[in-house]
């Protein structure tokens, strides 16, 4: 600490700022003292920060553990759902071979398509969206309702992505066993 404050010392000194400026002066012999108390202030609220991150992903790791064994899926298997997929591409099912072509997501300036599935029928839809600017959603007219079924999927108040995070199933099956292939992106 004492060699911190003789080299800062010096290099001041050799460029005349503590003769010529007091206020700098003061603050150097302040602030140098200060430096092993902020030191480990700051390195205690980094650890903190990275602690509480941890315990977060411990809790998601637990949440996403307990929603696959709910579905039927092995520990090391994944599951499908919209915010993890993009464009637009296939569905094959694991278990009974089902296949869709089916919209993710895809956008344009002003408009976008969002995958949705039905939380009955678990049939595989395609909502549109539209909006007067740029690279943003606008505001649901109507509720979203399944073509084939008549159940609303999504409430014209609810948020636009509603559901992205929620596992995808076979329509035929209803196992979570799916498969993505992407054919294009935008």
């Amino acid at each position: 600490m004492v060699f911190i404050c003789i080299y800062v010392y010096n290099r001041c000194k050799g460029k005349n700022i503590i003769d010529e400026k007091p206020k700098v002066k003061i603050a150097i012999l302040l602030a140098v003292p200060l430096l092993p108390i902020l030191f480990p202030v700051v390195y205690i609220s980094d650890r903190i920060s990275k602690m509480k991150e941890m315990v977060k992903d411990k809790k998601d790791e637990q949440k996403e553990k307990e929603l696959k064994a709910r579905i039927g899926l092995r520990p090391d298997e994944n599951y499908l759902c919209f915010y993890r997929m993009g464009g637009v591409g296939t569905i094959k099912c694991g278990d009974c071979g089902y296949m869709e072509r089916i919209t993710s997501f895809t956008h344009g300036l002003y408009s976008c398509y969002i995958g949705r599935q039905c939380p009955k029928c678990y049939a595989f839809l395609v909502e549109y969206n539209e909006s007067k600017e740029y690279h943003t959603f606008g505001d649901s007219n109507e509720d979203f309702v399944c073509t084939k079924c008549g159940t609303v999927v999504r409430k014209k108040e609810e948020p636009i992505l509603k559901g992205n995070e929620d596992p995808l199933f076979c329509p035929q099956c209803h196992s979570a066993r799916l498969f993505y292939t992407l054919l294009y992106l935008t």
